[in-house]
């Protein structure tokens, strides 16, 4: 068909035109699926900042309840328990108890701590009713920490068993030694304080908040309708989690609803936050728009329809300007909105932060701060945005009083701090304590946090000065001293510098708590401390060594002229100052109108010259104490290598005496007590000798002290006695035997039965044995060793008060049991011919005997002369070496059998 010169421009309109429409309907396509996606955007960033602000909110918490399960933890742990019963013992007590609630009522997050055992029970809790009875040990919180490797946070959800109630548990498992488990330390927090959460968050009609761990299993979801299902492996909830964060479409796992969720897992927890929009609501204003555009459209299209021309176009332009207008104007006024809601939840965030915030910008001016940072330091009410970082300084630094820590790098001290960050000490002029952080931001700026440590600075410093000093006296502890002393020990090799240790003990200390109580003697303990302290010069080292126990390190200066020469001037040096101290102790102590007087003993080592290391001085200052304290206290005594050779001697006495048990290695000798009237043997005592493999025979002098000091005598009398009785029994019925009982053989339970067993099984009448005691047995535990004494004269058994006239009391323990016998010592009669004074004191104790009604034996009678004058005395019964030296069984069972008189010139005894 021709066309005519018009057709064309129509032509050319209606294929513009149909141009034009189809460019608009791709155009208006293009749009409507463009602001699909932006508002799907929109509200998926929107969740993201709600689940990131909860996700800090939580571990915030989080943290904070694990710092406490971690501390109990660590002190689990420190308690080095390694039985179950040591576990429970260390955290049944009531006053943890109360402590631990203390510390958990101040946590507004946390709902109870609790400690179970190894088998699961709750041995501590600050809920009563979780004690003693309740068992976790079917929990997966329990099956898990126990069987873990390490001791990792975990947080599950169980109801708890004090209340009902869900609750979010926070746990971590405890070790002992070899990281044996031993229980776990759980802290629960009531899923109420997530409930506060999401409704201060302002979550839309249909929104939900749920709280994962990284493994899938929900712990909580809001709003919760009972539901808590495992996230299904495979669902792109896992992919984001481990990108760190995300958004995906799900079509409904809990209740078959698109939902559009975004996950954001907490940083170094086991945990995920997700918050979901139902697509329904987030597509809802596009789904409207899009309407509105297509109405638009159609009507465009009408107009092009109809128009087919310019104004059909114009009116077609005119309409899409003024939807475009609109749009614009809609999308204006909803960014506003949400930047209102923005600023309003920040304004809120930083008026509930517990630390003091502001941030400034890369030229140093204030763009924020809270309300905490102006209390913390008293700032004026003005400041504000627009102050610069050097006015914000100067005001802060009028409140400050030191600065504590410089500012250091984080590093890993703090997990969540951002890299670059430092923290510093401050400490305010009324006391307080602040932590100042500051992290760079991203646009050249930096942000500051001040937090209030004042508390957890003061409990640090008091661990430091607890592991350090005596909380007692406040002077440096053991530990503290012998790390004093390796340096003094370092100096002296590096430098030649000299040094004394003086080791000293009070004397009497115990008497003063015995008689006024241990606040008196801690009162005596702070003030001795008190007045060394004082009385000692500057580089001089105090310290208690624990108990009554203290020490000295005294410097010397450098040993560089002569050797002889410098250890006279240290050891006058150190005798000076152990006169001194001395001189300080006994110094009166004056309490509620009571005085109480103590003295000291000091043992005092010269270093270099007295010991190799700081150990061997310990030792060897040791040495020297005991000695002072044996030659009578109240002085001091320098260390000599005699010592040494002592200690050393009796050790080896004390190994050579336990392998002569085991080897049989002892033997018993018999000496006979002669009746002085007849002439005729009435008793024999038992004395136990030692067959020594190179030393031959080897008397009781050498060896009975060692063996009493080791407790070795306890089986060594026991084994005499049943040997004694033994032999006794084949001899005349008249003959008794005696045997002595060490004061040791009193203090161990069980003497009275292996006596009355010794008897029954030798089948020995109890009125042929004679137990021959020292007053110590009276002295020590005088009411107990009375009543065993009382038993034995029950039976019948003689009791012969030895070594009578030696000891400061012999004449009151006479009117305080019954004696047999007394047996005066051969220091008297030894010399009972030369000595006026020992024959009165023979006489007398004879005298005095026989008018209580008890046998009196002269000991050591070794001549004839003498057993004459002790006649004379009236003493009834002698012994020594006159009648016989002690020999073997045989041979005082061969000279009974003969019955015969005891030779005057000793020569029965020595045959």
């Amino acid at each position: 068909m021709a066309t005519g010169p018009t057709t064309l421009p129509y032509r050319a309109v209606f294929v513009s035109a149909l141009l034009v429409c189809g460019l608009a309907t791709v155009a208006v396509g293009l749009s409507v699926w463009q602001s699909r996606s932006d508002a799907i955007a929109e509200a998926v960033r929107s969740d993201s900042n709600t689940a990131l602000f909860l996700a800090r909110q939580i571990e915030h918490v989080v943290r904070e309840v694990d710092g406490v399960v971690r501390d109990y933890r660590d002190l689990a742990e420190i308690f080095t328990i390694t039985a179950d019963d040591g576990f429970h013992g260390q955290f049944a007590a009531a006053s943890l108890r109360d402590w631990m609630t203390a510390q958990i009522k101040s946590m507004p997050h946390a709902h109870h701590l609790s400690i179970a055992d190894v088998t699961g029970r709750i041995v501590m809790s600050t809920h009563p009713a979780s004690l003693g009875a309740v068992t976790i040990a079917d929990t997966d919180t329990f099956t898990v920490l126990r069987d873990a490797p390490d001791d990792a946070l975990l947080v599950s959800r169980r109801p708890s068993h004090a209340t009902g109630e869900p609750v979010l548990v926070v746990a971590r498992r405890v070790h002992g030694p070899n990281r044996v488990f031993r229980g776990i330390v759980i802290v629960s927090i009531a899923a109420s304080q997530f409930d506060r959460m999401y409704n201060a968050s302002g979550f839309l009609p249909d929104q939900t908040f749920s709280l994962s761990r990284r493994d899938g299993t929900v712990l909580l979801r809001y709003p919760s309708d009972g539901a808590f299902a495992r996230v299904p492996a495979g669902w792109p909830w896992h992919a984001r989690v481990a990108d760190g964060g995300g958004s995906y479409r799900s079509p409904g796992l809990f209740d078959e609803v698109p939902r559009w969720v975004s996950v954001q897992p907490l940083s170094d927890l086991d945990l995920v936050v997700a918050v979901t929009s139902p697509e329904a609501i987030v597509l809802g204003k596009w789904r409207a728009r899009s309407a509105y555009a297509a109405f638009g459209a159609v009507a465009l299209l009408s107009c092009l329809a109809v128009l087919l021309a310019i104004l059909a176009r114009q009116l077609r332009q005119l309409v899409v300007s003024r939807r475009q207008l609109a749009e614009q104007s809609e999308t204006l006024a909803g960014s506003n909105t949400r930047l209102r809601q923005t600023n309003a939840q920040f304004a809120a965030t930083l008026a509930h932060m517990s630390q003091g915030l502001c941030m400034f910008d890369a030229a140093g001016v204030l763009r924020v701060c809270n309300d905490e940072f102006r209390r913390i330091y008293g700032m004026p009410a003005e400041l504000g945005p627009g102050w610069t970082h050097d006015d914000v300084a100067a005001e802060r630094a009028r409140r400050l009083k030191r600065q504590i820590v410089r500012p250091e790098p984080v590093d890993d001290l703090f997990d969540s701090a951002p890299a670059g960050a430092t923290t510093g000490l401050v400490e305010l002029d009324d006391g307080r304590v602040i932590a100042v952080t500051e992290s760079p931001t991203g646009d050249g700026g930096f942000l500051e946090t001040h937090e209030d440590v004042t508390d957890r600075h003061r409990h640090e410093e008091r661990i430091a000065f607890l592991a350090r000093c005596d909380s007692l006296t406040g002077i440096p502890n053991r530990g503290s001293f012998l790390e004093r002393l390796q340096a003094a020990w370092f100096a002296q090799r590096a430098r030649g510098e000299r040094f004394a240790v003086l080791m000293i003990d009070l004397d009497r200390f115990k008497d003063v708590n015995d008689s006024a109580g241990h606040a008196v003697g801690d009162l005596v303990l702070r003030q001795t401390a008190a007045r060394l302290a004082e009385g000692l010069q500057h580089g001089d080292t105090l310290a208690r060594l624990g108990g009554d126990e203290f020490a000295v390190i005294r410097p010397l200066g450098s040993g560089d002229g002569p050797a002889a020469e410098g250890d006279r001037t240290g050891r006058d040096a150190a005798a000076a100052l152990a006169v001194r101290i001395l001189e300080l102790i006994a110094v009166p102590h004056t309490q509620g109108g009571e005085t109480h007087v103590v003295t000291g003993s000091i043992g005092i080592v010269l270093a270099p010259g007295d010991g190799e290391e700081p150990s061997d001085l310990m030792k060897k200052a040791d040495l020297a104490l005991y000695r002072a304290k044996a030659k009578g206290r109240d002085g001091f005594v320098f260390y000599d290598r005699a010592m040494t050779e002592e200690v050393e001697a009796r050790h080896r006495v004390e190994i050579d005496l336990r392998q002569a048990l085991l080897d049989d290695a002892f033997r018993v000798h018999y000496q006979p007590i002669v009746d002085v009237a007849s002439g005729r043997i009435c008793a024999v005592e038992a004395l136990v000798r030692w067959q020594h493999a190179a030393r031959g025979l080897v008397g009781p002098r050498e060896f009975i002290s060692v063996a009493e000091q080791t407790g070795l005598i306890a089986p060594l009398g026991e084994w005499v006695l049943r040997t004694a009785c033994v032999e006794a029994a084949r001899w005349p019925a008249h003959v008794k035997i005696a045997v002595n009982v060490s004061p040791v053989q009193f203090r161990r339970p069980g003497l009275f039965d292996s006596v009355v067993r010794a008897l029954h099984d030798a089948a020995l009448a109890p009125d042929r044995l004679e137990l021959e005691i020292t007053e110590s047995v009276l002295l020590d535990h005088e009411e107990r060793n009375v009543s065993v004494l009382h038993q034995f004269r029950s039976l019948g058994i003689a009791i012969a008060l030895d070594d009578f006239g030696t000891g400061y009391a012999s004449l009151g323990y006479l009117t305080m049991f019954p004696f047999s016998k007394i047996k005066i010592d051969q220091r008297f009669t030894r010399d009972v011919m030369t000595r006026a004074d020992c024959g009165a004191i023979v006489c007398s104790a004879a005298a005095l005997g026989l008018s209580l009604g008890m046998a009196v034996v002269a000991e050591g009678i070794e001549a004839r002369e003498q057993l004459d004058i002790v006649r004379i005395t009236g003493v009834t019964q002698a012994q020594g070496f006159l009648f016989g030296y002690p020999v073997p069984a045989a041979e005082i069972e061969a000279r009974l059998a003969a019955d015969e008189p005891a030779d005057a010139n000793g020569a029965a005894g020595r045959s």
